[in-house]
């Protein structure tokens, strides 16, 4: 990321991620920047479009909004398998979830953006040229929009490296059923300042005595627009030893699922899996803008380090130097009266 300071502006911790956040929004929204961005990581890394993403979106006509794209648990449709012994290997296939990204962000695109699918699609498609398994799911993507996973083609082979022959318990059911939620934010005080984070985790940031997810994957993308709108998207780019490859697509699947244990109850397919969300939108109290995004990366405790740089921003510290002290890599924006600014490394 390279500070700046403009009237809209985008941020990144991955480079590809900025470059298409900040092409996309000279003619796009906030919302169209971060759909952008995440999906230019799909194509720059195998194992992004198969994960969770997280978005939060504030500002003038939006309120306080959250996408839930997090993975579920696989197994629609299908009796539940005998199930693993403590002493058996447990095959990749068997941690393979069913990816709630796609549909993420269709949804965030369709309720906030203003650009069209295939407008927010064709840098993740141009990084994916040299892969062209990979590149050929996008663009399916893009002309069809998330129902594509459950497209013969696709499905098949998803179902074949995560499904019942590979150790697995993904099943067409699962990829036909996704439905995204937009919910309204949760938000609490903190110090004068109103702090608004996904409303089905992100306990570490309220309490630092939580302890949420891991975060060391998480990769954010942050984008403020002309209007007033601030948009934040964290998702997850594992490497090769956490992820199972599926080379037919030339895409990689998160282990996040819950295998089925013997003598363990199953986890519910169509549960949601924990997901780290270091990802926040804050204002001052009785202030109807959003002035503040933030996001926190690459670390273990990155909810816990975020919930450490809001609590020196509500105390009056100036946000770049919070960020450069937080244990996690801290990127954000910050809309003054006339112009936003960049924060972090």
């Amino acid at each position: 990321m390279t500070a700046g300071r403009a009237r809209a502006l985008a941020v990144a911790s991955d480079p590809v991620a900025a470059a298409a956040a900040t092409e996309m929004l000279a003619r796009g929204n906030a919302v169209d920047a971060v759909v952008a961005g995440v999906l230019a990581a799909a194509g720059e890394h195998a194992g992004v479009l198969l994960g969770p993403v997280q978005i939060l979106v504030g500002g003038p006509g939006v309120g306080l909004r959250a996408i839930d794209g997090r993975v579920r648990q696989p197994g629609k449709g299908v009796a539940r398998p005998r199930g693993f012994l403590p002493d058996e290997a447990i095959p990749r296939a068997a941690r393979v979830g069913v990816p709630g990204l796609p549909a993420a962000l269709a949804t965030a695109l369709a309720s906030f953006g203003k650009s069209t699918a295939a407008q927010v699609a064709a840098a993740g498609i141009a990084l994916a040229a040299s892969v062209p398994e990979r590149k050929a799911v996008l663009v399916r993507l893009s002309q069809r929009g998330p129902s594509a996973l459950a497209d013969a083609q696709i499905a098949g082979e998803l179902v074949a490296a995560a499904g019942r022959n590979a150790g697995g318990v993904l099943t067409d059911q699962d990829l036909e059923d996704l439905r995204p939620s937009v919910e309204g934010c949760a938000t609490f005080e903190m110090d004068g300042r109103r702090v608004a984070t996904v409303p089905w985790g992100a306990t570490a940031i309220r309490d630092a005595r939580e302890a949420g997810p891991s975060a060391a994957d998480v990769h954010a993308v942050v984008a403020a627009d002309v209007r007033g709108v601030l948009a934040v998207a964290c998702y997850m780019a594992p490497s090769p030893d956490e992820a199972a490859s599926i080379e037919a697509l030339g895409l990689s699947a998160p282990l996040l699922a819950a295998p089925v244990l013997r003598g363990t109850p199953r986890v519910r397919p169509g549960d949601l899996v924990a997901a780290a969300a270091p990802i926040a939108l804050s204002s001052p109290l009785g202030a109807d803008a959003v002035d503040v995004a933030l996001a926190a990366v690459r670390a273990v405790d990155a909810e816990r380090s975020l919930g450490a740089l809001l609590r020196l921003l509500a105390g009056g510290a100036p946000l770049d130097a919070a960020a450069r002290t937080s244990d996690a890599r801290a990127i954000g924006l910050v809309r003054g009266a006339t112009e936003v600014t960049a924060v972090g490394d």
